[in-house]
């Protein structure tokens, strides 16, 4: 490349121009799928959600949908979606059209979730023992609401051996805070939140 100097030859330039953005963070961080499930009730459409088992670790009782990590055997976030969307209500893969994936995010956590939506048959829903309960609602009574926003407040907390000599305003350097707004769906008394709630919203939004 003209105008290169033995410095710059240290850079692969061309793998800059070919390489597509991501997002930083992304490639070291924990991955779940989750599956967004359509299903027709009476001619109109549906969303399909599960109760979790009291039994789990991890938000038991919890509202949520189909969804778990993703193995090594999955090729990708779509089969590991399918994959748990059956494990978990026992829906045929071949009764799941995938239909289309929705923004994935990546959480505070070190978490990335990628949401897919599917389109299911009719079919006979067995769910496993991670689920206490499957239920539906319709989509026309959620796109109708305004969700519940309560805004949690996020405040650094360094910790004691931080290396404050290293920076710049030491110790009266102001941490910049921030928040988490947390979403609460409601249907025939039951509420639906956290994570859920936010894919949940996404979905309304571009559909």
């Amino acid at each position: 490349m003209k105008g290169l100097t033995l410095v710059d030859e240290l850079i692969n330039y061309n793998a800059l121009r070919k390489r597509l953005p991501g997002v930083i963070g992304e490639d070291t961080a924990r991955k779940f799928a989750v599956a967004l499930p359509i299903m027709h009730v009476n001619g109109e459409p549906n969303l399909l959600f599960q109760v979790r088992s009291q039994k789990m670790r991890q938000q038991p009782g919890d509202i949520c949908f189909p969804g778990g990590k993703m193995e090594l055997s999955d090729l990708t976030s779509r089969e590991a979606a399918v994959r748990e969307l059956s494990e978990e209500t026992g829906i045929p893969r071949a009764k799941a059209a995938h239909i289309g994936e929705l923004d994935r995010w990546l959480t505070a956590y070190g978490i990335v979730v990628y949401p897919h939506v599917f389109m299911i048959d009719d079919v006979t829903l067995a769910p496993n023992e991670e689920v206490a309960e499957l239920f539906t609602v319709p989509i026309a009574s959620l796109r109708n609401q305004h969700p519940d926003q309560i805004i949690i407040p996020i405040t650094p907390d360094p910790p004691d051996d931080f290396p404050y000599e290293k920076i710049a305003g030491g110790r009266d350097y102001q941490f910049r805070k921030s928040s988490i707004p947390e979403l609460f769906y409601e249907y025939e008394g039951r509420h639906i939140w956290g994570l859920t709630a936010r894919i949940l919203q996404h979905f309304l939004k571009i559909t």
